[in-house]
């Protein structure tokens, strides 16, 4: 039956969230690298009507030096997809504690295959290298 008893095969796709579908993107400042952010999206069930089914995007920064942030998710009305798509993320940087807002680019092709399995999107704990 699947998530808490709900049937998610003919859960509906928003096609404005595609491109955030199990990708990697690129961060930059300045055009120095700092990082990646993947992304996911998933289905959710939403209050007060908890029978009205949509999707939310959960993404995750990966800093160079090898710190990953926790999930953070984005619903509508999209706000991180809106930036994103502007080529744009604004992050609480762990490093200085302040917000920071990055350029993004999404990362393809076996790059992208590579960086999604290395970075392992999800995984909220990892030593620096």
């Amino acid at each position: 039956m699947g998530w808490f008893g709900f049937d998610k095969t003919d859960w509906p796709q928003d096609p404005h969230l595609n491109p955030f579908r199990d990708a990697v993107w690129r961060l930059s400042l300045d055009g120095d690298p700092q990082g990646w952010v993947t992304t996911s999206v998933g289905p959710m069930r939403s209050l007060p009507f908890f029978w009205l089914r949509q999707e939310w995007m959960w993404s995750q920064v990966h800093w160079s030096d090898g710190r990953r942030e926790f999930l953070e998710e984005d619903y509508s009305p999209w706000i991180t997809v809106e930036e994103m798509l502007s080529g744009l993320f604004t992050t609480l940087d762990s490093r200085t504690g302040r917000e920071a807002s990055y350029d993004v680019v999404r990362v393809s092709g076996p790059e992208r295959d590579r960086l999604w399995a290395d970075l392992a999107h999800g995984v909220e704990t990892r030593a620096p290298n």
